[in-house]
C-alpha cells in the first residue's frame, strides 16, 4: 500500500499545478455543465472587441500579460504536440469523420485575413526576423515569413 502510495506522489510531482486542477474539476458534473454551457456560447465574432478592450483599456497590463507569450507559446506546442500524439491513436475511419466535422466549421476566410495581418507584422519585425528564425531553429522560416 505505502509503495502505491509513493508511486501515486511521484506522478503527481510530476504534473504541473494545471493538470492537477483539470483532474479535479473534470470530476465535477457542475464544472462539465458550465463548461459546456461555456463552449456552447462561444462567439468568434466578439473575439476582436474581447482583444481590443484588453490591449487598450489598460496597456501596461497588456504588455505584461504579453511578456509571459514565450511560456504561453511553448505550452501551447507541447499540448498540440500530445493531442496529435493522442489524435495518431484512434481508427483512421473515426478520425476522419472527427476532423472533418472540425474542418467544416473553422473560417477560413477570417483565417486568411489573420496571415496576411502576420505577414504585416513581420514585416515591421525584420528588423529582428532573422534572429528569431536562428532561434526557432528554422520553424519559424517554415512559415513563410516575408523578406
Amino acid at each position: 500500500m505505502e509503495e502505491m502510495v509513493l508511486e501515486k506522489t511521484a506522478v503527481m510531482e510530476k504534473q504541473g499545478v494545471g493538470e492537477r486542477l483539470l483532474r479535479e474539476l473534470i470530476k465535477s458534473p457542475k464544472f462539465k455543465a458550465s463548461l459546456g454551457i461555456f463552449l456552447s456560447e462561444l462567439d468568434a465574432s466578439t473575439a476582436r472587441g474581447m482583444i481590443r478592450t484588453f490591449m487598450w483599456e489598460d496597456v501596461e497590463t497588456f504588455m505584461g500579460s504579453v511578456a509571459v507569450l514565450p511560456t504561453v507559446v511553448n505550452y501551447s506546442v507541447q499540448a498540440l504536440h500530445e493531442l496529435i500524439i493522442q489524435l495518431n491513436n484512434f481508427p483512421p475511419a473515426v478520425l476522419l469523420a472527427f476532423l472533418s466535422q472540425l474542418v467544416d466549421k473553422i473560417d477560413f476566410e477570417v483565417m486568411e485575413e489573420a496571415v496576411g495581418e502576420l505577414k504585416l507584422l513581420l514585416e515591421k519585425l525584420n528588423p529582428v526576423i532573422d534572429s528569431l528564425k536562428d532561434a526557432s531553429s528554422g520553424v519559424l522560416a517554415q512559415v513563410g515569413t516575408t523578406e
